[in-house]
């Protein structure tokens, strides 16, 4: 909810609104008001970013409660976690939204357990085949089969990460950490061009799993 309120209240900053996230302790909402012209765009992008919530935030949170994976640092699982999520990212939230849209109200809990099933269905006919011996092997070779198919271009600067039209990504923030590495595997990138310093996590991950599509101007 934090992640949605600020995306909103960024985004529709310039417009004539009032934007409050309020408790009555058992549940959070988000009220976002503006003149009736508006609401159509805060709609559409509102939306969007709930999609964002579900195909990364609670698809994260499932992997995480249902895989173990004794023999993984938490930082190899957090890799393994962060990549099961990009890896049907597009489709996950492409399915997302067709089941957001069009709601008065947007409940984000009852969305994903009534109306999403389907959706879950397939989240655990991928964890079922990750196997609980899971090693550092093959989890490079799974994150190396991602990488190979990456496409879209990053820009890494002082600890952010950029998309193609230079727009700031933090995705990651719904994994529970926002990190570049994070960033870089949700945005499926297929080069890494990073400007300044890089942080040694970053520049180690780039290294190993990007080789000569990571750049360090």
């Amino acid at each position: 909810m934090s992640y949605l309120y600020g995306k909103v209240r960024e985004r529709f900053s310039f417009l004539p609104s009032e934007c409050q996230l309020q408790t009555d302790g058992d549940h959070l909402e988000l009220a976002f008001k503006t003149e009736r012209a508006y609401c159509p765009y805060v709609r559409r992008f509102a939306e969007d970013t709930i999609a964002d919530v579900i195909a990364v935030g609670y698809k994260y949170a499932y992997f995480e409660k249902r895989l173990n994976l004794p023999l993984l640092s938490a930082l190899q699982k957090r890799l393994l976690f962060t990549a099961l999520v990009a890896a049907d990212f597009k489709e996950d939230k492409a399915y997302a939204l067709r089941h957001v849209c069009g709601q008065k109200h947007y409940c984000l809990d009852g969305t994903y357990h009534f109306r999403l099933r389907e959706l879950t269905k397939r989240w655990s006919e991928v964890a079922e085949y990750v196997p609980v011996d899971m090693g550092e092997i093959s989890l490079d070779g799974f994150l190396g089969f991602l990488i190979e198919d990456g496409e879209s271009k990053l820009f890494v600067k002082d600890g952010k990460v950029y998309d193609e039209e230079y727009r700031l990504l933090s995705r990651s923030y719904l994994t529970g950490k926002e990190t570049p590495v994070g960033e870089i595997l949700l945005g499926q990138a297929g080069r890494v061009y990073c400007f300044g310093e890089t942080d040694g996590e970053t520049r180690s991950f780039l290294k190993k799993y990007y080789g000569k599509k990571a750049f360090f101007c």
